[in-house]
Parts: structure tokens; sequence; C-alpha cells
């Protein structure tokens, strides 16, 4: 099997379905959204030695280590993945059984009421909004409050991952994401004021 075709095959498996050239230009879009102030190099050129020192006794990595996968590689991979799954804003708006105009406005309003990431002239509506052919409950109240500057990597993290904030009584208890805790009819509020925090 070709190396290409190998690369479509892992793509389609993971729900990407993307030939691997038009990949390309999404990972440089991704790219260019990071702040390489993120994940330096070498932690040590902001340290003292004795800071260094102190945290090596802890032991904490300061240096880049062979066989430790990159962050700044998984961010990359995670964010070229998050915009191949988003929808466009006509799949938005049939989805949700709006004309595209109402997608645009929630997107651009002040604050926005639909979380989208904005390419050039063109919108990316990530996927994990939804619950079928609706919006999540309290979505509009949840995006309003986060942060325009996060990264768009950080808030699909923070919507997709268990907080420990959020606990459920029934059915199971455990911590809930800010998704399943919205997607269950439980109280909009203390989701919304983790948005505000983030």
């Amino acid at each position: 099997m070709g190396k290409g075709v190998a690369t479509k095959a892992f793509l389609h498996a993971h729900g990407i379905e993307v030939a691997p050239e038009e990949l390309d230009p999404m990972l440089r879009e991704a790219i260019s959204r990071l702040r390489r102030t993120l994940y330096r190099p070498n932690s040590r050129a902001d340290l003292t030695r004795e800071e260094a020192r102190t945290l090596e006794q802890g032991n904490f990595m300061l240096d880049n280590r062979q066989g430790v996968q990159d962050p700044l590689a998984q961010t990359v991979a995670e964010y070229a993945a998050l915009l191949r799954s988003s929808l466009s804003t006509a799949d938005a708006a049939k989805r949700l059984g709006v004309n595209p105009s109402r997608i645009r406005q929630r997107l651009t309003s002040e604050p926005p009421t639909l979380y989208g990431i904005r390419i050039g002239s063109c919108w990316y509506i990530p996927d994990f909004q939804f619950d079928g052919d609706k919006a999540i409950q309290g979505l509009g109240k949840v995006v309003s409050r986060l942060d325009p500057e996060l990264h768009p990597v950080a808030v699909y993290r923070w919507f997709i991952s268990p907080s420990p904030d959020l606990t459920a009584d029934e059915p199971k208890g455990g911590h809930l994401s800010p998704r399943d805790w919205l997607r269950l009819g439980l109280p909009i509020h203390p989701v919304a004021d983790l948005a505000a925090n983030l």
C-alpha cells in the first residue's frame, strides 16, 4: 500500500474525509495560529541556574526529550482535524433548519452565540456544538462568555473534556464535560461561568 493511500485510509478511519494533499494548507493555517511562545524548545532560557536545579530535583523535564510527543505537533494535528470536521455556514444552516444569514448573524453578533473559526472569508463551525439537528441547549449563553482570543483547540478540548466542576448525581454520577452537561439539560449557568473563566 502506497504512503498516500495509507494516509488517506488512516484519515478516513478517523472520520476525516479529506485527501492528504488538502491537509497541507490546513496544517499551514493551524501552525500560523499557534503562538510560538507557548512551547519553547528549551525552558532553561527563562530560568536562573538555581531555578532550573530546583525544578530538576522535582523531576520536571526542562529540555525536549526524544520519544516524548511534541505538544505543538499534537495541537497542530488537533486543529487541522477540528477544521476538517467543522461545518460551513450553509451546512450549519441546513442542520438547524435556518437561513445561512442567521448562522452568520450568530457568528458575528457581539457577543457571538455560535462558535466559529474564521479563515479568510470562510467560517468553520465545529461540530461539537450540535446534537443531531439542533444546537446543544444553552450554547448561545456559553459561547457568548468565551474569550475570543482563546485558541480553537483550547475551546474544543474544554467543551469535550470532563470537568471536576461539573458533577452529575444521576444516572451514574461522575464528572461531565460541558458538552455532555448541556446535552443532559442540566442548568446552563455553571457552564457559562466556567466559560467566562477560561
